[in-house]
């Protein structure tokens, strides 16, 4: 077992339990109290210029329990990033813009990623964007919801364990072109293209860099209301040349996704294959599937998710529960709690739990 002090700081269980049993009546008339009390925005409109900067730091620690024992006992993490939205929008309604967004280190969940700078365009016609961005395989693609730090895809993968696919293999923040569509009947597209895709650059042996070229990704995202419901299906597909010198196998990758909201209450699943995608075994075959329940107000929210990933050799079960409570205007405690049990067919399994809390300060 490896204990973080920083948890102790943090009261991780009675803090958790507390502002989750907090989320009443008596709570929502303290959250109205608390909006008198925010820190300013830091943003300028003026004549269809809008620009806003958001920056901040989060503190976070874990207890963990691993049977691997090579895992690293990291110290508490501390994170800072900042986030600057520009956009300027024309008589006509056409919209153009810039995001840049910057972090201190890449985080395993989705809320503090870092190394996105891209420009687009946007109009009745769709949206054009050109940069360091994800593509529509990822940005469309329905699977288990997410709340604040990831469950099954989330922070806990900073100390044991691994996450779960989610989706398709993608390109990541690499820079492309993109286009996504304007809904049309509730179906809305996207493709994307990537020149040159690159990780690991530096490293010694060529065997360890990702290097791909002339990279696809394709999305399709389907939404109707059904009575009280919003009912949605999604497809992603990413394709691409592995450079020869690494010897791994090119891109290929896809994945389904099914999506219900009710209110606050969202329900999603996906069906992920990922083949040998720019591996360096053959025939590795790798699969996953994933779903999972959330509940999500502006205030508090809270979410459950289960992953099952397989391949030739090996298969990763995880279940992850965690939530997040707005304390204050600028400040959020989040938690998650993740077990898991990787096993390599005839070689090793290791299982555990990572527990893991973070308090998040923005302005």
């Amino acid at each position: 077992m490896k204990t973080k002090a920083m948890i102790r700081s943090l009261g991780a269980a009675a803090v958790l339990g507390t502002v989750m049993a907090g989320a009443s009546a008596a709570q929502a008339q303290a959250d109205d109290e608390q909006k008198t009390r925010a820190l300013p925005r830091l943003e300028v409109q003026w004549e269809g210029i809008d620009i806003r900067l958001t920056a901040g730091a989060a503190a976070q620690g874990a207890v963990f329990d691993d049977d691997d024992p090579l895992t690293d006992s990291p110290d508490a993490q501390v994170d800072l990033f900042a986030r600057l939205n520009a956009q300027w929008t024309s008589p006509g309604g056409i919209i153009i813009g810039a995001n840049v967004e910057q972090n201190s280190r890449r985080r395993a969940s989705e809320v503090l990623e870092a190394g996105e700078i891209y420009g687009f365009v946007a109009s009745d016609y769709g949206r054009i964007e050109v940069g360091l961005q994800d593509g529509p395989a990822d940005t469309l693609a329905f699977a288990a919801p997410l709340v604040a730090l990831g469950q099954v895809r989330g922070e806990f993968s900073r100390y044991a364990g691994t996450q779960a696919l989610l989706r398709a293999l993608d390109t990541q923040d690499a820079f492309k072109v993109i286009y996504l569509s304007p809904p049309v009947g509730g179906l809305r597209g996207g493709v994307s293209y990537s020149p040159k895709v690159r990780r690991n650059a530096d490293a010694v042996d060529l065997r360890d860099r990702i290097d791909v070229n002339d990279a696809f990704e394709f999305g399709v995202q389907y939404q109707q209301p059904v009575g009280d419901w919003i009912l949605g299906a999604s497809g992603g597909y990413a394709i691409g040349q592995a450079e020869p010198v690494t010897t791994r196998a090119d891109l290929n990758s896809w994945s389904v996704g099914a999506e219900a909201r009710r209110g606050p209450l969202r329900i999603g699943a996906a069906y992920v294959d990922r083949g040998d995608s720019n591996r360096l075994e053959r025939g590795f075959d790798q699969w996953e599937v994933n779903g999972g329940v959330g509940w999500v107000t502006p205030e508090w929210g809270v979410a459950g998710s289960v992953a099952y990933t397989r391949a030739s050799d090996r298969e990763n079960r995880l279940i992850g529960v965690g939530g997040f409570y707005q304390l204050h205007p600028n400040i959020q405690i989040r938690a998650d709690v993740v077990s898991f049990r990787e096993e390599r067919f005839l070689v090793s399994t290791d299982s555990g739990f990572a527990s893991v809390v973070e308090v998040l300060f923005t302005i």
